[in-house]
């Protein structure tokens, strides 16, 4: 159990919805909704820090997405600045299966998309335990969350959502997740640093795409994984692909992804590092493989 900011201070008290405006429009959400995954594959865009949509031919699944503005936190001296556009409006959203949240973080799970979402579909949330104790907390029916402890699975669809260990000291409680279509499994990692665990997941399940969170650390914090971290994870994962993730989100953290290709190459993995900028598509496998 980690120190839980954003759990205690927000457990039946939720942080006010800023309803933030997308200077994109609609144009974005337009794009994902009407794309069409082809049988067999799997289709993901970045929105930015670590949130992504998922798509397969039958489910519509968000992960850890984050509408928000800049956050100050309690426990430190830092004012955290968005520094990317908020790729659509959450009171847009229409078609979507899930939410699958890995921790309570503000920037993972967000007032300002849970709360319209909620009201305007009727997808569930899954996420760890103290994930579901504040949805709880704020209102949401429980026939609509999914809480799920390591090594505990749900499925959503066409897809198969299996909840893993996480080594993130930050929230109260993580997971970390394989979204499995049975041809395709897609690793995200959330904010977790290395975990021995990690080589047995790559032994168990044949990981294709690894999401992996890098930053800078500001002075006397550990937030994210250095780019060597993130090869490291993704080569203990067996991973085919890994995707870079939350180098663009703040200020104080913005990191250039291109390191982790560097690193990758430098250590003579057979990773293939695809870098994504928020509202970019990535097809797997490609149409061209």
């Amino acid at each position: 159990m980690g120190r839980g900011e954003f759990y205690d201070v927000r457990l039946g008290n939720p942080f006010p919805v800023n309803d933030l405006r997308s200077e994109w429009y609609d144009w974005f959400l337009k794009k994902v909704d009407e794309y069409k995954p082809s049988q067999g594959s799997v289709t993901l865009w970045a929105l930015g820090g670590s949130g992504f949509i998922l798509r397969t031919k039958k489910s519509t699944i968000y992960i850890d997405p984050y509408l928000g503005g800049s956050v100050t936190s309690d426990g430190t001296a830092f004012l955290t600045h968005r520094m990317i556009p908020i790729p659509f409006n959450a009171s847009d959203v229409r078609k979507i299966d899930a939410v699958a949240i890995t921790h309570e973080d503000i920037d993972h799970m967000n007032e300002d998309f849970i709360f319209p979402v909620s009201r305007n579909t009727e997808c569930s949330f899954v996420g760890p335990s103290s994930v579901a104790d504040l949805l709880k907390s704020w209102g949401t029916p429980e026939n609509r969350i999914v809480s799920l402890s390591e090594n505990e699975e749900t499925r959503i669809g066409d897809v198969r959502v299996i909840a893993l260990d996480s080594n993130d000291p930050n929230p109260k409680t993580a997971n970390t997740y394989i979204f499995d279509t049975g041809k395709i499994r897609v690793f995200h990692a959330g904010d977790s640093f290395f975990l021995d665990k990690f080589a047995g997941i790559g032994r168990k399940y044949d990981i294709d795409i690894a999401a992996i969170s890098v930053g800078v650390n500001p002075p006397g914090a550990k937030w994210y994984n250095n780019p060597g971290d993130a090869v490291q994870i993704a080569r203990d994962l067996n991973a085919k692909v890994l995707i870079p993730m939350h180098w663009d989100l703040w200020d104080v953290c913005l990191e250039d992804p291109y390191l982790v290709e560097q690193e990758a190459r430098n250590r003579r993995t057979n990773v293939k590092v695809v870098v994504l900028r928020v509202g970019e598509r990535f097809d797997y496998p490609s149409k061209r493989d």
